[in-house]
């Protein structure tokens, strides 16, 4: 399996899962407690704590979602864009003496380096 696919599970299955339990985890430590001494407020705190990491998850994931598919609708554009700009310059008349320029200064560039 390649990354991608290892990828698409992890957030499409494993992080939502894992982000129920601890929310269901977090939940039920707090029903059913009643605070009356220090023992009781630490377990009321690792309830409140497992909520916030299953808010985290799941702010995660959305987030991941959500610049993932703005990350592909970018490259899309811009590979339009580029496409475009090619077949013009492919159209366009390019005199040879202006070729053999460019490969010059593209030959000098490189031998610089």
């Amino acid at each position: 399996m390649d990354r991608k696919g290892r990828s698409i599970i992890f957030y499409r299955v494993v992080l939502p899962v894992c982000t129920g339990v601890n929310l269901g985890l977090g939940i039920l430590m707090l029903v059913l407690l009643h605070p009356l001494n220090w023992l009781n407020w630490m377990e009321l705190v690792t309830g409140v704590l497992c909520c916030v990491i299953a808010g985290s998850l799941a702010a995660a994931g959305a987030s991941r979602s959500y610049w993932g598919s703005a990350m592909e609708r970018q490259v899309s554009a811009w590979r339009r864009v580029v496409d475009t700009i090619f077949h013009w310059i492919e159209e366009a008349p390019v005199p040879v003496d202006s070729i053999h320029t460019l490969k010059r200064s593209l030959d000098e560039a490189i031998a610089s380096e």
